[in-house]
C-alpha cells in the first residue's frame, strides 16, 4: 500500500497492541484508531520485567503521569539484572547505570581508571554503582533531596503486574479516544501481501493499515508470506508461577539461576514473586523439568510462602516459543509487532520495552512523513527492526559465550556459534580493553548494534570471567590518587543508598499509602 494512513486497525489487545494503539495516537492524533480483541478473556498473570528506556517511553513518549501510574499500576522498581548463581560464578550484577564504573575516554590517566576496575574493582562487594547499593540493601530508586522534596534516581525500570499494567493502558485508550473492540477475529481477507479486511463472525474491520499484535498466534501474518530468521538457541518453553511475599522482602532486581537444563527467573511484583524457569525441551522432559521448578520455588520461598512441594501442577503456567523474528515487519499494508514478529528468549526482560520503543518509532514515523506510506519508508522501518532484534540477540548470545555446566544442555551451549558481532566483541576487548570508540570498518558488525553497547557487553563479560590480553600483557601503574578517588566515590554511594533511600516497603506503606 502506499499512500496516506488515516486509519489503524490493530488486533490484539495485550500490553504490546495497546501501547501501539497509544504511540500511534500520541504522534498522529487525527488517525483513527482502534484495537480489536476479545477483552473478556483472563489476562496473562505472569510479571513483566523491563530495561531502563521504558521510563522514556511511558513518562516521556507517551506523556503517561508518572504518580497516577504508580497509584494505579504500583510497578516494582527494577536497579539491576542480578545473576546470583550463573554458570556457577560469584553473583555479579548488570546494573542500569554502568557508565558509572568507567571514566570518559578524554578523563586524565584514563587507563589508570580502566586498569584498576578490569584488575580489582570488577567482583569487588565494596564498589558497588548506585543501582548494585539499591539491590544489595533492598531499597527503592526514592529518596528526600536536600531540599526536603521526594526524589528519584532515574537509572531504573520497572517490574510490573501484568494485570495491573493491562488494566491501566486499557483505562488510558479509553481517556485518549482509542477504540477498544471486544470482538474475535475469525477470517483475514488478502489480496497477495495485502490484508483487504479482517472479520469476526458478526462484523467486518477495514482500515488503511493493520497491525498485528496477536502474539505467538500471528493471525494477520501467518496470511503473508514472509522470511523467518530463526535463531539458534534451543531453550524455547517456560514454567511460571506465583507465590505471596511481602513487600519487606522486595528484591528490586531480576534475579537470575542456572539450572540443569536452562535457568530460572525471580520478579518480584507489587503482588507477589512471580518465578520462572525457562528451559529447553529438547534437552529435558517436562516432568523432569518441573521438579527442578519446585526445588528453586522452595530455596527462593519466602518464610511462611509456599514450598515447591505445595505448588500444585494446576497452578503452574507453561509458555512455548521460538527464537527469532521475520525479517521484514511492514510489509504491505500489515504491520507485526510484539512476539507476532519475533522474540528472542526473556533472559534480559527485553521483549515490552524493544517493542514499546519500535511502537514510538513507527508511530514518529508515520508523524514525520505526513502519515505517507512507500516502500522506502517501509524498509527504513523495517531495517530499524533487524537491528532491534540482532542487537539483542547478541547480547543475551553473549552469557552464553562463557558458559559451563556438564549437562546436554549446558554443553551444547558452550559449542553454540552465536554471531560474527559477539566474535568480534570478544576480539577487540581482548585486543583493546575497555574501549568504546573502536573504528568499525565493517558496517555489518558492530556499527549494527541497537539497545546494547560495549559496555553493556562488557560489563558482562568481564564478570563471567573474560580477560583482555591488552591489560594481562600491558604493565600499568595505578597511582593513589586513582585509588582514592575511586574508594571515595563508591563509599558515598553506599552511605548515600543506606541513608537516604526509601524501602519499598516505606515508600508504599508510608509516603504513598497505597
Amino acid at each position: 500500500m502506499d499512500g496516506n494512513v488515516d486509519s489503524v486497525a490493530i488486533v490484539g489487545g495485550g500490553d504490546v497492541g495497546l501501547l501501539t494503539a497509544l504511540s500511534i495516537r500520541q504522534m498522529n492524533p487525527d488517525v483513527d484508531v482502534s484495537v480489536v480483541d476479545d477483552f473478556r478473556q483472563e489476562i496473562p498473570q505472569v510479571g513483566k520485567s523491563t530495561y531502563r528506556e521504558i521510563q522514556n517511553i511511558l513518562h516521556g513518549s507517551l506523556d503517561i503521569d508518572e504518580h497516577q501510574f504508580i497509584s494505579e499500576v504500583k510497578p516494582i522498581w527494577k536497579a539491576s539484572v542480578f545473576f546470583r548463581d550463573w554458570c556457577d560464578r560469584p553473583s555479579f550484577q548488570y546494573p542500569f547505570d554502568p557508565p558509572d564504573k568507567y571514566p570518559n575516554a578524554d578523563t586524565p590517566n584514563a587507563v589508570e581508571h580502566y586498569y584498576h576496575h578490569y584488575d580489582e574493582l570488577y567482583d569487588s562487594p565494596d564498589h558497588l554503582t548506585r543501582d548494585e547499593q539499591i539491590v544489595a540493601q533492598g531499597k527503592s530508586p526514592w529518596y528526600y533531596g536536600p531540599d526536603g522534596d521526594l526524589d528519584r534516581y532515574d537509572k531504573v525500570a520497572y517490574h510490573l503486574d501484568t494485570k495491573r499494567f493491562n488494566t491501566f493502558l486499557r483505562k488510558l485508550c479509553h481517556s485518549r479516544d482509542i477504540s477498544l473492540v471486544d470482538d474475535e477475529i475469525t477470517a483475514v481477507e488478502t489480496t497477495g501481501q495485502r490484508i483487504d479486511g479482517v472479520r469476526s463472525t458478526q462484523h467486518r474491520y477495514d482500515a488503511d493499515l493493520y497491525v498485528d499484535a496477536t502474539g505467538f498466534n500471528r493471525v494477520l501474518r501467518r496470511e503473508q508470506d514472509v522470511e523467518f530468521r530463526e535463531f539458534e538457541f534451543p531453550l524455547d518453553a517456560a514454567l511460571n508461577v506465583r507465590i505471596d511475599r511481602p513487600l519487606s522482602d522486595v528484591v528490586p532486581a531480576t534475579v537470575i539461576e542456572t539450572g540443569d537444563h536452562g535457568w530460572f527467573w525471580q520478579i518480584d511484583t507489587y503482588d507477589d514473586r512471580d518465578l520462572g524457569y525457562v528451559f529447553a525441551s529438547e534437552y529435558v522432559d517436562e516432568e523432569t523439568a518441573m521438579t527442578e521448578f519446585r526445588e528453586f520455588i522452595t530455596e527462593v520461598s519466602p518464610t511462611g510462602a509456599r514450598s515447591g512441594a505445595d505448588v500444585a501442577e494446576a497452578d503452574v503456567d507453561r509458555y512455548d516459543f521460538e527464537s527469532g523474528y521475520y525479517d521484514r515487519a511492514w510489509v504491505a499494508n500489515c504491520l507485526t509487532i510484539g512476539n507476532a514478529e519475533g522474540f528472542v528468549e526473556p533472559l534480559q526482560s527485553t521483549a515490552l520495552t524493544a517493542n514499546a520503543s519500535l511502537a514510538v518509532q513507527f508511530s514518529n514515523l508515520l508523524s514525520s512523513h505526513g502519515r505517507v506510506v512507500d516502500d522506502a519508508i517501509r524498509d527504513a522501518f523495517n531495517a530499524s527492526v533487524r537491528r532491534t532484534w540482532e542487537s539483542i540477540h547478541d547480547f543475551i548470545g553473549i552469557h552464553y559465550e562463557y558458559a559451563s555446566g556438564d549437562t546436554e544442555f549446558w554443553e551444547a551451549m558452550q559449542s553454540l556459534d552465536v554471531s560474527p558481532r559477539i566474535d568480534q566483541i570478544t576480539e577487540e576487548f581482548d585486543r583493546y580493553g575497555y574501549n568504546w570508540n573502536v573504528d568499525v570498518e565493517d558496517a555489518s558488525h558492530l556499527a549494527e548494534l541497537k539497545v546494547f553497547a560495549l559496555p553493556d557487553f562488557y560489563t558482562v563479560m568481564r564478570n563471567m570471567g573474560a580477560t583482555s590480553e591488552f591489560y594481562e600483557t600491558n604493565d600499568f601503574e595505578v597511582s593513589d590518587d586513582v585509588v582514592d578517588e575511586r574508594d571515595r566515590f563508591y563509599r558515598q554511594t553506599k552511605r548515600q543508598a543506606a541513608n537516604d533511600h526509601l524501602t519499598v516497603e516505606e515508600l508504599y506503606r508510608g509516603i504513598m499509602d497505597f
